[in-house]
């Protein structure tokens, strides 16, 4: 029998949601979503602004870059349909 080169443990459907933690406060945390081709940006209701420090811009600008990929491919796929 040969071997499949498709995994057998991966993710149904592609991610939508990065969750972020906040400087300063403990379990606070926004989150970046992708909803029908745009990205979102949802800070804790309680905030005006997100401050964030050097390894979390780090981590920011990755989720960010996932998340606008998504964005594209929703936007291509809504194209081609």
């Amino acid at each position: 029998m040969p071997m499949n080169d498709e995994p057998i443990i991966r993710t149904k459907r592609p991610k939508r949601e990065w969750l972020l933690r906040c400087e300063g406060e403990e379990d606070e945390v926004f989150s970046v979503n992708v909803s029908r081709g745009a990205v979102e940006i949802h800070p804790p209701e309680h905030l005006d602004c997100v401050h964030l420090e050097k390894s979390q811009i780090a981590e920011f600008r990755a989720v960010l870059d996932e998340a606008i990929e998504r964005a594209e491919t929703d936007l291509r796929a809504a194209v081609e349909s």
